[in-house]
């Protein structure tokens, strides 16, 4: 299939990758409609339609040992979830599994294979799997306590009645996110099965489908004519070095970037389209405005990723459920009842990510430094942020505060992507020698004059009492009670 498809690629004059995507993002599109001839109420049926259309768009690209594998991990974990549900540390043995057998399949891929293109290969599916498989682990171990020592955040996703087998492969099999994602929680799902919570009555799907996949073409189509115009790969070359000004090298940084997330936008528009177009995107209305919400499925948010001021805020809009499953399973995990997550936290957090990409070292370079940027964004906001903030002087210019905020998170953005497209060391350093180690410097001079030498303190403490900003003492005192008040 991979061949055929590629060959009808060649003779339309599409990428192959770009058509092969597609098709693996749009595969789910064409059940949908026979999906919707299966009666509400006929449950099981319902959970038998995902695992065979499912299992036939998986055979349609990757190798049927691949699906067995595939199957044998939820099975696995199925077994392990019942047997071990009451016991604490059956989540993080789950987890542990999971990881250990999705990095051994991508030690196969990346580092055994020497797979040197960037393709879909049967690890993709796997990806997703690894979120659906240990968010269960750990909603159904959160399902045995009480109420009380449940996470706030993670009440709505707690697992009381243990699944049957066959609806938990109708789950982790669910066709219009199987291949490509996204991993949706298990509550999720068995509402839209039942058509209880929001699922009672789903509204007409047809606009918000329509908008999601318009928008995905469209990025698409976009990047497919930028993608050998502005490609991270260039920026390692000598060429790059030698025939650009510093300037120049700077500004193809940023469309390179740029270039990059498109084709990510396409990914996230397309697999949220399908999820709308079964009706399991659909969130339910919004109590002010009283409109239908289609956010469920919701992997990105653009604006708040090209217009972010920090990257807490970056990393809030982008790829929204990997994001999810890092803070409930991995970063809210580590830390103890009535603790604060420190950095180290935020570092492990990040480290776990880097692991599910894979091996290339680009990986670690740029989870590596996303993990440095939101530790200095905190010393931004609570060192000089109240400088720019009633009653302070210089309230009028928070414009300018917020502005600088945007152009250095989103040029470090740029820059610190690099090494995830380019995956290879030396040709990673190679693009951030090319303009200058310019994201880095930022890091080194902000910790340096916020944190390093007591500046921010100072700052803080004096240019705040001259521009009359809020004093420290009772920013603390204001903090401690909306603490309170959560």
């Amino acid at each position: 299939m991979p061949q055929l498809l590629t060959r009808i690629a060649d003779s339309l004059g599409v990428p192959g990758d770009i058509f092969i995507g597609i098709y693996v993002l749009t595969c789910g599109y064409w059940f949908v409609p026979l999906y919707s001839l299966v009666p509400t109420s006929a449950h099981n049926a319902r959970h038998l339609f995902s695992i065979v259309v499912s299992c036939l768009m998986y055979l349609s690209l990757f190798d049927p040992k691949d699906f067995i594998e595939l199957f044998a991990m939820c099975t696995i974990v199925y077994c392990l979830t019942f047997s071990l549900k009451t016991k604490s540390w059956m989540p993080i043995a789950v987890f542990g599994y999971v990881m250990t057998h999705f990095c051994y399949r991508l030690f196969i891929i990346q580092i055994v294979s020497l797979i040197h293109e960037k393709h879909i290969d049967p690890a993709t599916p796997m990806m997703v799997m690894v979120i659906r498989l240990t968010t269960f682990a750990w909603n159904i171990h959160d399902g045995t306590k009480q109420e009380k020592d449940v996470i706030p955040e993670i009440k709505s996703k707690v697992i009381r009645q243990f699944p049957s087998l066959l609806e938990f492969y109708g789950f982790t099999c669910f066709f219009v996110t199987f291949i490509a994602g996204p991993a949706l929680d298990f509550n999720d799902y068995r509402e839209f099965i039942l058509r209880t919570g929001a699922f009672t009555v789903i509204p007409s799907r047809t606009i918000p489908t329509l908008k999601l996949v318009g928008a995905g073409f469209c990025f698409a189509g976009l990047y497919a004519f930028l993608m050998e115009k502005y490609k991270y790969e260039f920026t390692a070359t000598p060429e790059f070095l030698e025939n650009y000004t510093f300037l120049e090298r700077v500004l193809y940084m940023q469309a390179a970037g740029f270039t990059s997330r498109i084709k990510y936008y396409a990914v996230f528009k397309l697999s949220e389209g399908a999820c709308c177009f079964a009706g399991i995107g659909y969130s339910g209305v919004n109590p002010k405005t009283k409109e239908h919400v289609w956010e469920r499925a919701q992997g990105v948010i653009i604006r708040g990723v090209e217009g972010a001021e920090n990257f807490k805020q970056l990393f809030a809009s982008w790829n929204m459920k990997t994001a999810l499953w890092l803070r409930n399973c991995v970063y809210l995990r580590m830390v103890p009842p009535g603790g604060k997550p420190g950095p180290l936290v935020t570092w492990a957090t990040f480290m776990v990510s880097a692991l599910w990409h894979g091996f290339h070292p680009g990986y670690y370079l740029t989870f590596g430094m996303g993990a440095a940027f939101p530790v200095l964004g905190r010393s931004a906001r609570k060192y000089l942020r109240p400088l720019f903030l009633k009653p302070s002087k210089l309230y009028p210019y928070k414009i300018v505060y917020d502005f600088l905020g945007w152009f250095i998170t989103w040029t470090s953005l740029n820059s610190i992507v690099a090494p995830f497209v380019i995956w290879y060391l030396k040709e990673a350093l190679a693009a951030w020698r090319s303009v200058g180690y310019y994201s880095i410097v930022f890091l080194i001079v902000g910790f340096v004059v916020l944190d390093g030498s007591g500046g921010g303190k100072w700052i803080r403490k004096n240019v705040g009492a001259f521009v009359g900003a809020e004093p420290v003492a009772r920013t603390i005192t204001t903090t401690r009670e909306k603490l309170k008040d959560q």
